[in-house]
């Protein structure tokens, strides 16, 4: 059962693994996809064809109710490698200096990677597994392989198709690419290739720990062409809630306000305090920032479409990715002495509540995929609320390994086999405007409650509530609803407690 902020988690002694060494250890393999919200066949979608994520999820857990503390990606990735809640690390942005004043104010906070290092094993970084650009050189045993600078921008040259590809201008960037080319030719693929052969060349006398990260579908979305084949989308792919929720504040839904200089940069003027009806035609504005999107305005239905076939023909093909993975561990007999886990940084809009990309509190920005495979565990599904931020004490677990003691998830190995005590809830945040405004959400079996505060103040300016049993893709907010009454005030009570927030009287 989840206790609340601020407390540490007791990792009990390994229940899967008995180890009296490091070489028999289980090796740990962590596939961390970006932007990937929960749109796989094994979690139910009707379009997107995921055969490879499939396979692994039918001999692992499927987790359908997993969460990421923070819908942008340094601030997820940091939480989950460390371990700490994003007020814990108090790194909301991209900020590297954020960044550098957390390491320095918490020196002990290691990483994953770096404490299963020290506990024996050989520690590979390949792609974005760490946010670009922030890993430590002193948590991977060789030099990290993430790829050129800004490698996410990844085109195949128009001009020159047969040679290298090319690294895009930011601002002069397609939203999509559909070369035809094969799957070495961009980077996902040629690192794939990298740790396949990590995998192939792995000591029997060290277990190895593997972390790899694929780009895509993040922006922008490059695939090889045949992916995109796949895929010839209708009006039934559509958003079926492309409005704001009713009675929603802007804040929750617009989530543009940290592309302002970007759009400057290209003449747009961004507004500081949208209408309702304004801040609709900004919305998504990370989607809007690439070249063959509006910058402002409505997003025509037929570019919708394409960034919808654009979005699972990289799924697509980095599920292809993941097939080789797996096969590579297949082929050395190791699949039954290996931890896998598969999952996103965080979740992603696709036209719902009038937004595109992420950093939302909503359920599609935080709501990710969660598949774990590991010896002695039987294929199952767990619907119990799940963090990211869990996933450091539960591999430690899982691989026999004590956990630090400067965490604030909570292992859930024991639901793996089906004894776990259930969790109560899973919290998310994220902020506006910098740090001046922070909205914290807490997601329980059925409500999602939200309260947005001044960060100077403490004064809450709005609030949040979502019944998932009468509104399972939050079109109404109902936090004013007299017949809710009790319970946004036991829901607020909850996650302040959660978040270890104390109530004034401006609260």
């Amino acid at each position: 059962m989840r206790i609340f902020h601020g407390a540490f988690w007791l990792t009990f002694a390994c229940l899967f693994v008995r180890v009296s060494g490091a070489e028999d250890r289980p090796d740990v393999v962590f596939i961390m996809i970006d932007d990937l919200r929960p749109m796989l066949g094994c979690y139910g979608s009707q379009h997107v064809k995921t055969p490879n994520i499939d396979h692994l999820a039918s001999r692992g857990v499927v987790f359908d109710r997993a969460y990421c503390q923070y819908a942008k990606c340094g601030p997820s990735r940091l939480s989950l490698m460390t371990g700490l809640r994003p007020d814990s690390t108090r790194v909301y942005g991209h900020s590297e200096k954020d960044l550098n004043r957390f390491r320095t104010r918490r020196p002990e906070a290691v990483s994953m990677a770096r404490w299963f290092k020290q506990h024996g094993y050989r520690t590979l970084s390949f792609g974005k597994t760490d946010h670009d650009r922030w890993q430590l050189a002193a948590d991977w045993s060789e030099k990290p392989s993430p790829g050129r600078d800004k490698e996410i921008l990844e085109l195949v040259d128009a001009d020159n198709p047969s040679g290298p590809t090319i690294i895009a201008d930011r601002l002069n960037c397609p939203f999509f690419q559909s070369p035809d080319v094969s799957d070495d030719k961009l980077f996902a693929g040629r690192m794939t290739k990298l740790a396949v052969e990590a995998l192939r060349q792995r000591s029997r006398d060290t277990p190895q720990f593997l972390a790899i990260g694929y780009r895509r579908p993040h922006l922008p979305l490059v695939a090889p062409k045949r992916y995109f084949s796949l895929y010839k989308p209708d009006r039934s792919w559509l958003a079926t809630n492309p409005r704001p929720a009713k009675g929603s504040p802007i804040v929750a839904w617009l989530n543009s306000v940290a592309y302002a200089k970007s759009a400057g940069r290209l003449g747009y003027a961004m507004p500081t305090d949208p209408s309702r009806s304004e801040a609709m035609m900004w919305s998504g504005y990370e989607l809007r920032s690439y070249v063959g999107v509006p910058n402002v305005g409505k997003i025509p239905e037929a570019i919708q479409l394409q960034v919808l076939q654009a979005y699972a023909a990289c799924v697509s093909y980095v599920d292809a990715q993941v097939g080789k993975l797996i096969a590579a561990i297949e082929a050395t007999g190791g699949l039954d002495n290996t931890i896998v886990v598969l999952c996103s940084d965080h979740g992603w809009h696709l036209g719902e509540q009038s937004a595109w990309a992420k950093m939302t509190n909503f359920e599609v920005a935080t709501r990710v995929p969660l598949i774990v495979s590991a010896p002695g565990i039987k294929p199952a599904r767990s619907s119990m609320l799940t963090e990211l931020v869990d996933l450091y004490p539960t591999i430690c677990e899982l691989s026999g390994i004590a956990a630090p003691n400067h965490l604030e998830g909570e292992s859930f190995a024991a639901e793996l086999t089906g004894k776990g005590a259930e969790q109560q809830f899973a919290l998310s945040q994220i902020s506006r405007h910098g740090k001046r405004y922070i909205g914290r959400a807490i997601r329980t079996d059925r409500f999602r409650y939200i309260e947005w505060t001044e960060t100077a103040s403490g004064r809450i300016f709005e609030r949040e509530l979502y019944d998932h049993r009468a509104d399972p893709n939050e079109t109404f907010n109902v936090a004013n609803n007299p017949q809710y009454a009790d319970r946004t005030q036991g829901l607020k009570k909850l996650l302040r407690r959660s978040y270890g927030i104390a109530t004034g009287d401006n609260q």
